[in-house]
């Protein structure tokens, strides 16, 4: 096969194999060129832009680069100083081989004892999320059933009237009212989903840049600012609402989520901000569709306003909650903040309670130009990786969700991203909001900012199209991308509970152990969780009646905030915060909770959470008093159960003879004034057993240490633990 290079010197033709290696493309072209400096050879499939350094496609089969017969390379290369043509291509590495004292030709990769890895392109070290892997796999096309009207074929057959649609049919968009092709039908539509990376060495997509290249690629002249030229300045940009999104469908995965924030708003009158995790899932009402789904509203910290707040990001704990969302399977997609006023701020009329202004509708604006800009900042934060991109990333899933009112004075939810244009631009320092929030105005070309010429198309009144220049100011609607969100019939949320106090709020919802501690202790109470398991003895085994409880347990530390805020305390390591997070999420009382009740920082955590609240909740030890009334707790009050357990030291320590107490033969009782003294004690023939009273959570066929509160079997008469005499 013939393979055409074209440089600065002409073209030229070398006849090659498609099993050669790309050095050997290299090393001819070198030899053709006029006083080359071999490492800033550089190729690529067009003109200008998309180049590559040779290099590194050393050790690569030209069919594995998606070379073949009759292919047009575009060579760009800087002359070398002070060396010869000769010398500097004999500076360069062959991977064909070189010939060694002896004569004989080695190849670097077996010479010795090291081997010489090929550097992975940008593309290839991309992880794609798992819904772009799912899309990948998956035909795409839209199935159609056998019409009765005009299908003149059998079951078998097929026809134009029931042959399955192209995820991009228009028609079929239009009748589903689908304003904007899914990112995976808009790949299918442009033939780049079946481009595989390994048939060749350029992607077809590439991120959006409108940055002066530096070093000029030309050479010809200084860097920006000191000059510019045709090659390294960014072409002329004309706006374009984009024909696709990366995320059709927010979904909340319960209404909660949402009523957190409004009651925050209820109760303070100031705006909230919070980032949304969650994973991404594949949408089928959308050809090809994806869907956010929301699981957690983590609040960073803010201070709010009435009509705006103010937040810093990232903020120092971030890199804490992208962690601990990773290990509940999690990641940040998007962002959420309310925009409301209510209807009737003084609350006089009637008829406008509870209702909220309508502030953006088609007359005023959707996303104002300072949201706008403050989304493009956080997608190019969050960039969506891809195979078929030269960076390996392109464009970006993350969604903006905002709380407003509705024309009907209602609250809904609004989603929305900003297209890739917006992103290249804000990324070149090129715009900045204005007073109007539906205006963009275009910052100009001054110091290190260079601002190509920027045009958006439009229809006037009489539905002709017109071009209008940009400069100084053009309408934010160009940069946004509308998306849908819902809620699901049959809510099954990744995290039970929302009842620990949302984190960042102070003076409304203050964090604090001792929450954490009481709502651990309140479920578990004064028993002992085992795993479910048992041994040989039959010890260590957990009770039938057990599994409310555990379940109980599972629904409590399935929450968020908690997780969140039980990491900051010091008493969890890493591992038992992974076994945590695997209860949170999976809701498995079984196997996954025994792991966690067998960690060293949870029973830490749980004989914590039993001395806080050992006031409030009963102990198997207390089962036998007789002030229990059927729950297990001590009715007595607080100040009575203190005077008897107050006890103060004088420096003098009390003996036996002193007391006149005899440890075979007495024991202290109670006066009738409720003074302690010593008396008499009953004999052994005449004593009453003690007998424990059962509580619903003891079996019938056991009986309680008053002393480990350990459960013997019936008629035991001293603890197999401690051998002390029930």
């Amino acid at each position: 096969m013939l393979v055409r290079i074209r440089s600065k010197d002409g073209i030229f033709r070398f006849p090659l194999e498609p099993t050669d290696d790309a050095s050997k493309l290299i090393d001819k072209f070198l030899e053709t060129a006029i006083n080359p400096d071999p490492l800033s050879l550089t190729f690529s499939n067009q003109p200008r832009g998309g180049e590559f350094q040779a290099e590194t496609l050393r050790g690569t089969s030209l069919g594995e680069l998606g070379i073949s017969h009759g292919h047009l390379l575009y060579a760009a290369y800087n002359e070398a100083s002070g060396a010869s043509s000769d010398d500097a291509t004999q500076a360069v590495p062959s991977s064909t081989g070189s010939a060694g004292p002896s004569g004989s030709t080695e190849s670097p990769a077996t010479n010795g004892s090291s081997t010489i890895s090929k550097p992975k392109k940008p593309w290839e070290e991309a992880v794609e999320d798992g819904v772009d892997v799912y899309w990948q796999g998956k035909d795409g096309r839209i199935p159609r059933s056998r019409d009765s009207k005009f299908c003149r074929h059998g079951p078998k057959g097929m026809c134009d009237y029931c042959t399955p649609l192209e995820p991009y049919d228009s028609g079929y968009l239009s009748e589903h009212n689908i304003k904007h092709l899914s990112f995976h039908a808009y790949l299918r539509k442009q033939d780049i989903a079946g481009n595989k990376s390994s048939q060749s060495y350029i992607p077809p997509l590439e991120e959006a840049s409108f940055e002066v290249k530096v070093p000029c690629p030309s050479g010809q002249h200084a860097n920006w600012p000191a000059g510019v030229c045709t090659k390294c300045q960014p072409s002329a940009i004309t706006l374009q609402r984009q024909p696709y999104r990366m995320v059709d469908h927010v979904e909340f995965a319960h209404p909660n989520l949402i009523e957190n924030i409004l009651a925050f708003w209820r109760s303070t009158a100031v705006q909230r901000f919070g980032f949304l995790l969650g994973r991404y899932e594949p949408y089928p009402d959308i050809p090809m569709g994806i869907k956010a789904v929301v699981e957690a509203i983590h609040e960073p910290p803010q201070e709010g306003e009435l009509d705006g707040l103010t937040l810093g990001v990232p903020w120092d704990d971030q890199p804490r909650i992208e962690k601990l969302a990773k290990r509940c399977g999690l990641q940040f997609i998007g962002m959420i903040y309310s925009d409301l006023t209510p209807s009737d701020p003084t609350q006089q009329d009637a008829s406008k309670a509870g209702m909220v202004v309508c502030k953006r509708h088609k007359e005023s604006f959707f996303l104002s130009g300072c949201e706008a800009i403050f989304s493009a900042q956080l997608q190019l934060g969050n960039p969506s990786p891809s195979r078929f991109s030269l960076s390996g990333k392109y464009n970006s899933k993350f969604v903006t969700c905002v709380l407003s009112g509705t024309e009907e004075g209602a609250i809904d939810v609004s989603a929305y991203q900003v297209s890739e244009q917006a992103m290249g631009m804000v990324k070149a320092d090129m715009i900045e909001a204005s007073v109007n929030p539906n205006i963009i105005r275009v910052k100009p070309s001054e110091g290190d900012r260079f601002v190509p010429e920027v045009f958006y198309r439009y229809k006037n009144e009489y539905k002709i199209d017109v071009q209008e220049s940009a400069k100084p100011t053009f309408p934010v609607e160009y940069l946004i991308v509308t998306a849908t969100h819902g809620f699901p019939n049959s809510p099954n949320p990744t995290f039970l509970s929302s009842a620990f106090p949302i984190e960042n709020r102070p003076g409304l919802h203050d964090q604090d152990l001792s929450i954490a501690l009481n709502a651990i202790a309140k479920v578990v109470g004064g028993r002992d969780l085992l795993p479910l398991g048992s041994d040989s003895k039959g010890k260590g085994r957990a009770f039938e009646d057990d599994s409310a409880v555990r379940a109980k347990l599972v629904e409590v530390v399935s929450d968020w905030h908690m997780i969140a805020f039980l990491e900051t305390c010091g008493i969890l390591d890493e591992d038992d915060m992974a076994a945590l997070c695997r209860v949170a999420t999976t809701h498995d009382a079984g196997e996954a909770l025994d792991s966690l009740l067998t960690r060293p920082g949870w029973q830490t955590l749980v004989a914590i959470a039993r001395e806080h609240a050992r006031p409030e909740v009963s102990s198997p030890a207390n089962h036998g008093s007789s002030t229990r009334e059927g729950s297990g707790t001590d009715q007595r009050k607080p100040e009575e159960v203190r005077e008897e357990n107050d006890f103060t030291y004088d420096g003098v320590d009390d003996s036996d003879e002193e007391l006149d107490f005899d440890d075979a033969n007495e024991a202290f009782d109670d006066d009738e004034d409720g003074n302690r003294e010593p008396s008499r004690a009953a004999p052994a023939s005449t004593r009453e057993e003690v007998v424990i009273i059962p509580d619903d959570d003891v079996p019938e066929d056991a009986r309680v240490c008053p002393h480990c509160t350990f459960h013997n079997p019936l008629g035991t008469t001293d603890c197999e633990v401690c051998g002390l005499p029930l």
